[in-house]
Parts: C-alpha cells; sequence; structure tokens
C-alpha cells in the first residue's frame, strides 16, 4: 500500500529515517522510496502525476517500486527540491527550474520563451522530448546529480486581481507577483511593477494589499482558495510554465535500481504525463465554470492588453539570448532555443490527430515517441 502522505502529516525525524531508501543498501526485490511534489495535493501535477503515477508504479512493477508521496512542503520547502534530490533528501521529485537560475542556466534561457506558448500538451512532450535527448540538458541534470525523468507544462497563466484588469490603462502601476523573469519583465514592459514571491504567499499578498494582481494557473482559484481573495481574473494569456522536472531522480537511487525497474519507471511515465496534461485541463475548465458561483468575474482583456503579450514574443526571445549570453555565460542559447522551437514543431504535427482526451492514446504515442528510445542500461547511469 502508498504511504501518501499530505501537506499535513507531522513527522519526527525518526520516522522520516525509516522511510529514506539510501543508494548503499544491498539490491533488494523491493524499493520503497520517498517523492516530493510541494504542490498542494489537489493539483494536477500531484493528485494524477504523483498520487495516482505511485499506485501505477507499484502495480506495474509487481510491487517492487514503493513511493512515499509526501506533498506540500513536508520534506523540502519548493526551492530546496533541486539541492534535496541530488542530497538524495528524496529520491524522486518536482521542481520549478526559475527557483535556481543560477543553478539551471539552460533551463532557465528556455523559460525565458514560455510567454510564447500557450499547448500545455505540446509543450510538455516537447520539453520531455529535448531534455531527454539534449546532451546539453543531460550534462546540466547530471552535474547536479540527477537523472531528468519526464517533464510538464502548467495550462496558460491568468491575473487574479482585486479589481478589474482589463486594459494597459488598467495594468499600469499594478503590484503582480508573476511566475518567472519573462513575466516580470513583461509586466515591467507594461508599466506594472512585478513582485517576486512564491505562489504559496499569493493569497496572503493579495488579503493583505501587497499584491494587486496574482498570476498563476486557473484552477489555482480553487486549490489555493485565491478566489476569496480575488474576484477578478483577467483572461489574458501568459504563456505557460514548464521549467525543471516533474520527475527529478536521485542519480545515486536510479543506479541502485535493476534495469527491469529502471525499465518499469521509464514506462510509468508515459501514462503519469498523459494523464497529468487531461486532469491539469479539465480541472482548470470546471474551476473557471465553478468561479462564476463563487462570485469571480472573468473579464476578456482589452486589445491592447492582449496584443502587448503577442508583441512581447519576439522580445523575449532576444532576451532569452542576451541573458543566456550576459548572465549565464552561454555561446549556444540560439542553438537550445530552436531545438526547442523545433521539438514544438514535431509534437504540434504528433498531436494534430490525436484526441487529447483519450489518455491510452495519448500514453501509446509518449511511450513510442520518447520513451521507447531510452536504453534503461546506459540512460542517466554514472
Amino acid at each position: 500500500m502508498i504511504k501518501y502522505q499530505p501537506k499535513t502529516a507531522v513527522l519526527a525525524a525518526a520516522t522520516l529515517s525509516c522511510f529514506v531508501v539510501t543508494s548503499n543498501i544491498a539490491m533488494a526485490e523491493t524499493r520503497e522510496f520517498n517523492a516530493s511534489n510541494w504542490l498542494p495535493e489537489s493539483t494536477a501535477l500531484v493528485k494524477n502525476g504523483y498520487i495516482e503515477w505511485a499506485e501505477d508504479l507499484e502495480k506495474r512493477s509487481g510491487g517492487t517500486l514503493k513511493a512515499n508521496v509526501f506533498t506540500g512542503s513536508v520534506l523540502l520547502p519548493p526551492a530546496s527540491h533541486l539541492t534535496g534530490i541530488r542530497d538524495g533528501v528524496v529520491d524522486v521529485g518536482y521542481h520549478a527550474g526559475t527557483y535556481t537560475p543560477a543553478d539551471l542556466p539552460l533551463d532557465n534561457i528556455l523559460a525565458q520563451v514560455a510567454i510564447s506558448y500557450s499547448d500545455n500538451f505540446v509543450a510538455a512532450l516537447a520539453i520531455t522530448d529535448l531534455n531527454i535527448n539534449n546532451a546539453d540538458l543531460q550534462a546540466e541534470w547530471a552535474s547536479h546529480n540527477i537523472v531528468f525523468g519526464g517533464g510538464y507544462a502548467t495550462i496558460p497563466y491568468r491575473l487574479f486581481c482585486t479589481e478589474p484588469v482589463t486594459s494597459l490603462e488598467d495594468i499600469a502601476g499594478k503590484k503582480m507577483r508573476m511566475t518567472g523573469s519573462v513575466h516580470s519583465d513583461w509586466a515591467k514592459s507594461v508599466g506594472a511593477i512585478p513582485v517576486n514571491v512564491p505562489s504559496s504567499e499569493m493569497y496572503s499578498g493579495l488579503e493583505k494589499g501587497q499584491l494587486d494582481c496574482a498570476s498563476n494557473t486557473i484552477e489555482q482559484l480553487k486549490t489555493s482558495s485565491l478566489w476569496d481573495v480575488s474576484k477578478h481574473t483577467s483572461m489574458v494569456e501568459l504563456g505557460i510554465y514548464y521549467a525543471g522536472y516533474h520527475y527529478g531522480i536521485n542519480r545515486d537511487f536510479w543506479s541502485s535500481l535493476t534495469s527491469e525497474q529502471r525499465r518499469t519507471m521509464l514506462d510509468s511515465f508515459s501514462l503519469s504525463i498523459a494523464r497529468t496534461m487531461i486532469g491539469y485541463t479539465a480541472a482548470g475548465e470546471a474551476v473557471a465554470a465553478e468561479a462564476l458561483e463563487q462570485g469571480v468575474t472573468l473579464h476578456e482583456p482589452d486589445a491592447d492588453l492582449a496584443q502587448s503579450i503577442t508583441d512581447y514574443k519576439e522580445i523575449a526571445r532576444q532576451t532569452a539570448l542576451e541573458v543566456g549570453k550576459e548572465k549565464f555565460g552561454v555561446d549556444n542559447a540560439e542553438e537550445l532555443i530552436s531545438a526547442f522551437e523545433a521539438s514544438i514543431s514535431k509534437w504540434e504535427e504528433l498531436l494534430a490527430d490525436v484526441d487529447r482526451t483519450d489518455e491510452d492514446a495519448l500514453a501509446s504515442l509518449i511511450q513510442s515517441e520518447i520513451y521507447d528510445k531510452v536504453d534503461a542500461d546506459k540512460y542517466g547511469l554514472k
């Protein structure tokens, strides 16, 4: 049975030590390990992507791979899901790459162009494909003792505000929590004031007047109870988010698994990514409808506000190149971004005729195009 630990769990140090699977344990038939996702347990990235994934993994492995899933900040705070996995505090986890830009320069260069995209299915598979097959990205993950298991992408970001924001005039001077540097740069370009706070502080910021608006995906109105403190949602599309990884795996733990266990885990990601993207999209649609019942007004953006996003896309690409070279010292940022754009085009074509509500069809496509091509006897091993 999977030991699922919600955010409210109380853990003593002695209890925690019982869950940790260390890499120097002799190979055993059953491996029990810790998996952590700091997002709320009701989100698709946790519910579908971790809780259901762990259940499926245990089943398909015949009980030899058992994940203890921890949610919220029970084991690690959000920004520590890079170093925490690197150091083996947890074995598998989710990390938002823009929280650690200095450690992940290549990942953050790609995050700079996220404002240009709105299709979470395409982006999730394009970023997964690229991270698994691009040598430079593989080296970046390996430098942190991490194996990239699979990616994700959010549904489009919106603006949750305490008063109506539909035009450039409305947005000027507003204090806004944005999701990443590219979104903050756009906010500055339209006269807003970006405020750097984690998503966990959106509620208090809006409630206390420290924020006028907060940017996130629409299901956060419900999962983070933002509709209690924000009654106006601007439906302007602010791009998506795919930085970091949905499944980052400690390299020592990965290397200690049998070839069959590694193969099973890789194969499990196909179904999980499909389920997560379907669940994420469905949750967004459901919450948008439910928000109206909670007294939230959904405002369509005026033409000038929508156009400001369109105009900023090319600026964002150029900024990514400049950030890559000037901030991170990366000389091949153009090559990296072009590779991502090619991956986007590839997956737009592959998904063109696929039923996006059919998890089996999606999982089959992901498996054949990505994970069947990964060698479990070589991938990510020291």
